[in-house]
C-alpha cells in the first residue's frame, strides 16, 4: 500500500467533508473556531463509513479521514481568508 491510495481516497472524501461540515456549521450555529476539529471529525467518521465499500483496511481509512479532515479544514480556512478579503 503506497501513500498514492491514501491520498487519492482522501481527496475524494474531501467534498463530502465539506459539505457535511456546511451543513453542520449552518444548522447548529457552530462557532468558526471549531470548524477545524469539526472537519478532522468528520472526516474520520466519513472513512469509518466508506469503509465496508472498500477492500482496504480500516487503519487505512482513518488515515484517508484524517488527511480528507485536514484537508477541507485547510480549504475552509482558505475560502475564510478569501472572502475577508474580498470584503475590504
Amino acid at each position: 500500500m503506497d501513500l498514492t491510495n491514501i491520498f487519492m481516497i482522501a481527496m475524494m472524501m474531501v467534498a463530502i467533508v465539506l459539505a457535511v461540515a456546511e451543513v453542520l456549521k449552518k444548522t447548529f450555529n457552530l462557532n468558526t473556531q471549531y470548524m477545524p476539529i469539526t472537519s478532522v471529525v468528520i472526516g474520520i467518521f466519513v472513512g469509518l463509513i466508506l469503509w465496508p465499500l472498500t477492500d482496504y483496511p480500516v487503519y487505512i481509512m482513518l488515515i484517508a479521514g484524517l488527511i480528507a479532515g485536514l484537508t477541507a479544514s485547510g480549504t475552509f480556512d482558505l475560502l475564510k481568508a478569501a472572502k475577508k478579503e474580498g470584503e475590504q
